[in-house]
């Protein structure tokens, strides 16, 4: 128990030490959500032979995900507030596509992450350690683009896999997090997530989370407690949609996401 007692100890210096210092407190606030994480992946990865025995393997990302948003609701404080939640039940199977800002969008996952959904990633990532395992054990999808295969083809074969496995997938369009210093933004959209509800004829559901700022900006070391508005837009059927109109179908759900930003978004505040 002694490890335990010097770590009370060393985080309750560092609390103390926080009250003089942005740095410190930010160092802190990320040490907490990295513990957060390390216990939410450990509860998955326990949790999953019972979730493969009764048929839910997909529903491992959910166990986490749901444990990971109640220990950074304790633990840090922020919460999550989301509108229109039923719309994603409503509309499962489907792809569900968010904006990316940084590591806080876990949190929002932690909350907003569907039963029976799967993530979509590079087939090289399965072989990672810890990741790779666990994204195996809750049945994600991998995908490998071969050097003659398009994307298109490579989401037709993801597609097939989605369509029977019977789950929705997440994917986050702007395939990196934006950072924006004169207010919310978006980066530009890549197509693949279209091209996987297309060939998959799902809808699309895009999800909206508020710009971070006054909670979180890792350039002036700023991270506080508060809470995350997330809005859940009206699903975007694909049923007779052609794959030459995607790249507009997808510019539109970026701009209608967009707006959404801006509305849901509080003014930013200085630091």
């Amino acid at each position: 128990m002694h490890w335990l007692l010097w770590t009370v100890i060393i985080d309750g210096s560092l609390a103390v030490a926080a009250i003089f210092s942005r740095k410190v407190q930010y160092y802190r606030r990320l040490v907490h959500y990295l513990v957060c994480v390390l216990l939410a992946s450990m509860t998955g990865i326990a949790a999953s032979p019972v979730l493969w025995a009764a048929g839910r393997r997909a529903s491992c990302n959910w166990v986490v995900a749901r444990t990971f948003y109640f220990l950074s609701w304790a633990v840090l404080g922020i919460s999550v507030e989301i509108e229109g939640e039923e719309i994603m039940q409503r509309a499962a199977p489907c792809v569900l596509v968010g904006n990316h800002q940084s590591m806080l969008d876990l949190v929002m996952l932690g909350r907003v992450f569907p039963q029976q959904t799967v993530i979509l990633a590079k087939r090289a990532i399965s072989y990672y350690p810890i990741l790779g395992w666990f994204m195996l054990l809750a049945d994600d999808i991998f995908i490998s683009r071969g050097s003659k295969q398009s994307a298109s083809d490579m989401f037709k074969q993801a597609s097939s896999v989605l369509q029977s496995k019977g789950v929705s997938v997440w994917f986050f369009p702007e395939g990196t997090r934006g950072r924006f210093n004169d207010g919310p933004s978006m980066l530009p959209f890549k197509v693949g997530a279209f091209l996987l509800a297309y060939h998959a004829k799902v809808p699309v559901v895009p999800v909206v989370v508020m710009d971070i700022h006054n909670i979180y900006d890792k350039r002036s070391f700023w991270s506080v407690p508060g809470k995350l508005r997330v809005k859940v837009l009206e699903p975007i059927p694909m049923d007779s949609v052609r794959e030459e109109d995607l790249k507009d179908l997808m510019n539109s759900t970026r701009e209608r996401m967009l707006d959404e930003l801006k509305q849901i978004s509080p003014a930013r505040e200085q630091h």
